[in-house]
């Protein structure tokens, strides 16, 4: 019986040693070592963990070969549990990304499971993926220093939820958010009031979506958040998103030039007096100074310039 004791603590300290060997070696990986997976060569997928709100994270980059240099990166969206992963090939945003040398990244992400919430709260598990994803790909494309730049968001629906809710759970990452008829959007915190925001509601949408838009756009004037809220003329849920994207990309455009610094990744705040108001029933658009009316019963837009795209847009 000592025998076969010994024998036994032998064979046990045996195993343990090899199963330290295999471990210093990489050989072992844990499943909370494992977070995701490359794809192919620019898409990475994200697992999710207990309690996170998807079911499937992917994402993929695009940079061009004419940017080496990035200097924030474009995210697009879709609508609800849809792959938006070919957006990344798209050459309308190829065209724009390399014009204000931009990385793009297109997203997938999908909840089948209910009981674990939606994707769209960025905030419970979903926009840490969207990190993640950005870090490994920021490993194996080291040259481009992605790691740490800041975003833009676009997105359709449920995307445009999403980039809504990711414009408060990262402030300081977000550069501007644009969300495209995407009305499940409940109030944030006040911390991203000053990332601008600009929200697209179809005149022939769901009633309930098209009020809930102008509701929490107007709360957030209240505060001083520097968003807009935008009517599209005729336009129900499913309607073509050429004209709000055009729309968006001038948006983008102007959050750069305001808020982007070079050499640097720290982002500037608007100043609100120095842009323009909108009002959100005539259309009428007025420098911040000028303006008769309540001035946080408004819709904040940058300059004269985007002011007169933006009134033009909801009367034509």
């Amino acid at each position: 019986m000592k025998i076969k004791s010994i024998q036994y603590h032998i064979i046990f300290l045996l195993l343990f040693l090899l199963g330290c060997g295999q471990e210093e070696n990489g050989l072992i990986e844990t499943q909370d070592t494992v977070t995701g997976e490359f794809t192919d060569e620019n898409t990475y997928r994200v697992y999710p963990k207990d309690g996170d709100n998807f079911d499937v994270a992917e994402f993929r980059l695009w940079v061009s070969e004419e940017n080496d240099k990035p200097r924030a990166i474009l995210v697009v969206l879709s609508s609800d549990n849809s792959n938006a992963l070919g957006l990344a090939y798209s050459a309308y945003w190829q065209e724009y990304a390399t014009k204000e040398k931009l990385a793009i990244l297109s997203v997938h992400l999908k909840t089948t499971s209910p009981s674990i919430g939606h994707y769209a709260q960025a905030e419970l598990g979903s926009g840490r993926a969207l990190l993640e994803a950005v870090n490994h790909l920021a490993t194996k494309y080291e040259a481009l220093n992605l790691q740490n730049l800041p975003f833009l968001l676009r997105g359709y629906s449920a995307g445009g939820v999403f980039s809504y809710f990711f414009s408060a759970f990262k402030p300081d990452r977000v550069i501007a958010f644009a969300n495209i008829r995407g009305g499940a959007i409940n109030l944030t915190p006040d911390n991203h009031r000053s990332v601008p925001g600009i929200i697209f509601y179809g005149e022939n949408d769901a009633e309930q979506r098209r009020e809930r838009i102008i509701e929490v756009v107007a709360l957030k004037r209240e505060i001083g958040a520097v968003w807009t809220v935008v009517r599209e003329p005729n336009v129900d849920h499913f309607g073509s998103l050429g004209k709000p994207d055009h729309m968006i990309q001038t948006f983008f455009s102007k959050a750069i030039e305001n808020r982007a610094q070079e050499n640097s990744n720290e982002l500037l705040d608007p100043d609100e007096e120095k842009g323009w108001l909108g009002n959100n029933l005539t259309f009428d658009i007025y420098a911040f100074a000028q303006y008769p009316g309540t001035k946080k019963q408004t819709s904040w837009l940058f300059d004269e310039e985007f002011a007169l795209l933006w009134h033009d847009f909801q009367l034509n």
